[in-house]
């Protein structure tokens, strides 16, 4: 039986520091909101309707989700910003799941660049995915989005992002390190990731 393993705090070292600040430089929010405006200003006309594209975007697929979130954190709902207990998860989840969904429809309905709307599609569908298994298994979303964002700048902007990959090792690493997950559980999450941000936009673009 797979438990939690959170809430072993390891002893602080150099390592350890290094950890902690993969994970929050490399923490889902950042990747999703970094991604969203570069592939916005990449595949819109000009770099004004771009940045226009990638503010509703990621709004809606991060910015509403993490306020929700802080606001659960400050009245004692949630315990941290990375949802180390999972039994927190599904319900951010679903909120997460839900505001990106809508983002996705006003990407529609505001005529955004076909690739933006294949971005955001593929988040639903990561998410729904990471939903479904964490009702049984505490999956890493962190190395889910990290692979997933490597696939998706892969597909847009070329071969030459395969060079990132030490990124998505890194915060493998970082959250083994820091007893958030198992080996299993950012390596799944990284198939995972990768694997439906692939298909999703291949399919869509």
């Amino acid at each position: 039986m797979t438990r939690d393993i959170a809430q072993q705090q390891p002893r602080r070292t150099g390592a350890l520091v290094v950890a902690r600040l993969l994970t929050e430089a490399l923490a889902p929010i950042v990747l999703i909101v970094a991604l969203l405006f570069a592939v916005a200003i990449h595949a819109s006309p000009s770099v004004g309707r771009g940045l226009l594209y990638g503010a509703v975007t990621a709004f809606f697929a991060g910015g509403l989700p993490y306020a929700i979130m802080m606001l659960g954190i400050r009245r004692g709902h949630l315990g941290d910003r990375h949802l180390t207990k999972r039994q927190e998860r599904p319900i951010m989840m679903v909120i997460g799941l839900v505001s990106v969904t809508v983002g996705l429809l006003l990407t529609w309905w505001l005529g955004a660049p076909r690739a933006l709307f294949a971005l955001v599609a593929a988040m639903v569908a990561g998410v729904a995915v990471a939903l479904a298994i964490t009702i049984f298994w505490k999956i890493s979303i962190h190395t889910a989005c990290a692979a997933g964002t490597l696939a998706i700048l892969v597909l847009e902007f070329g071969a030459a992002m395969w060079a990132l990959c030490p990124l998505v090792a890194g915060i493998a690493w970082a959250r083994v390190s820091l007893r958030d997950h198992t080996v299993a559980q950012v390596s799944t999450g990284a198939l995972v990731g990768f694997a439906v941000a692939t298909l999703t936009m291949a399919s869509l673009r």
